[in-house]
């Protein structure tokens, strides 16, 4: 699910933002990016957005949903829509993240049990220096998942450990 090459996506084209990134963040070095198929094994109109994000094109990522909406105007009413959109937002700037916190919450009022969409927004509102906020959400991932096995929950776990460690 997780793989070495994206799971650099502070990255991007930017070489200063990436190594700032790393350093001041070292947790989105160790983040999962969205799955490569399809979640809830509905039909996947985002393969275009999932290559985009592969490759680190958060523009391209956008623009393929941005079409997919025109196209397909329902789709904007599936939660992980918006837990893409989110996520490239938030790898793409930080000024990019009361966006893409806005989706993920969209996407958590359409499915509330989607786990990665709360990964996600642990990891943003760690961005954000809001821990409780983070630990809020890794407590529901564990209620979701119903252990701490799932690899959501392992993730924001490092993450929120990675971010104490840093203060």
């Amino acid at each position: 699910m997780t793989q070495p090459a994206a799971k650099a996506g502070c990255a991007g084209r930017h070489a200063a933002w990436a190594l700032a990134c790393l350093v001041l963040f070292p947790w989105q070095a160790a983040t999962a990016e969205p799955r490569p198929e399809a979640y809830g094994g509905v039909a996947d109109h985002y393969s275009d957005t999932r290559l985009a994000i592969r490759e680190s094109r958060w523009t391209q990522a956008q623009d393929a949903l941005q079409r997919l909406a025109r196209d397909m105007p329902q789709m904007t009413q599936d939660a992980e829509y918006h837990n893409l959109m989110g996520y490239s937002l938030r790898r793409q700037s930080p000024a990019n993240l009361e966006r893409s916190i806005d989706h993920y919450l969209i996407a958590l009022r359409l499915d509330p049990s989607h786990v990665q969409a709360r990964e996600y927004l642990g990891e943003a509102y760690l961005l954000q220096g809001r821990e409780d906020l983070a630990r809020e959400q890794l407590r529901a991932i564990e209620d979701l998942c119903k252990s701490r096995t799932c690899e959501e929950w392992r993730d924001l776990d490092r993450a929120i450990e990675a971010y104490r460690a840093r203060r």
